[in-house]
């Protein structure tokens, strides 16, 4: 989830998209326990389940990794940054609540990462009018930095399973699956060109998005994610003086 919130409820959107031929499978060793067992219903009795593939976000894989490691500290930097405005409260060492003030809410629990790789659990509910859709999202996640001349990228493929969780919508869920995709796909439009938006600007410019933030408050978070900008960034400086400086010498 840009953010661990924003990204993970624009990746889990992304699940209305349409289905790829290869399948990323969800990691049998998290369905096991007895403790796993509402992400087992999940991901063996979806309503919905989808795969999607080439989601780019600007930056580098480190950027983005430290973004959603640190969900608090985004939060408030995507409020900073004039980007969005949500609400993460801490749970847990992995979990979080979370509140995009747009009818989406729940709970987001990191259950696993690797080199590559995030998967999560997510419980909430979405509220719109007199609409309210109560459901589970299991998530994963693969991503990859790639570059494009100058620019570093992060591409990302998702596989959700999603399940509606009422009574009164599993009689009716072939014909209700249609309403879940379109509100997932208005979801996906907003989260991931905020999230893309988000990393965009600490990529071009990020003493502008820092600079806004309480120093008292997020100290040692400002420090460290500079260090992690200010490593990708001379890379490309390094490397377009590099090509000035062959082109100026060819005859």
């Amino acid at each position: 989830m840009q953010a661990t919130v924003t990204l993970v409820l624009a990746l889990v959107s992304f699940a209305a998209a349409t289905p790829q031929a290869t399948s990323i499978p969800f990691p049998e060793e998290l369905l096991k326990s007895e403790q796993r067992r509402p992400v087992k219903e999940v991901v063996e009795d979806f309503t919905l389940h989808r795969q999607m593939s080439g989601l780019r976000l600007l930056g580098s894989e480190a950027v983005l990794g430290y973004l959603v490691m640190h969900p608090e500290f985004t939060a408030s930097l995507a409020q900073a940054a004039g980007v969005l405005r949500y609400t993460v409260r801490r749970e847990g060492p992995a979990e979080v609540w979370a509140d995009d003030h747009k009818g989406l809410s729940g709970r987001i629990e990191l259950l696993q990462a690797t080199q590559g790789q995030l998967v999560y659990y997510a419980q909430g509910t979405y509220k719109k009018g007199f609409i309210r859709i109560p459901g589970r999202v299991a998530v994963v996640a693969r991503y990859a930095e790639r570059r494009e001349g100058d620019s570093f990228y992060v591409e990302n493929t998702v596989s959700a399973y999603v399940r509606v969780d009422s009574p009164l919508l599993d009689p009716l869920a072939r014909f209700f699956r249609p309403v879940v995709e379109r509100i997932m796909n208005r979801k996906v439009a907003f989260f991931f060109r905020k999230a893309n938006e988000l990393m965009t600007k600490l990529t071009q410019d990020p003493d502008a998005v820092l600079q806004k933030l309480p120093p008292d408050a997020w100290r040692k978070e400002i420090a460290e994610l500079r260090i992690l900008l200010n490593t990708a960034h001379p890379d490309i400086g390094h490397r377009r003086q590099e090509r000035t400086r062959l082109s100026q010498s060819s005859p």
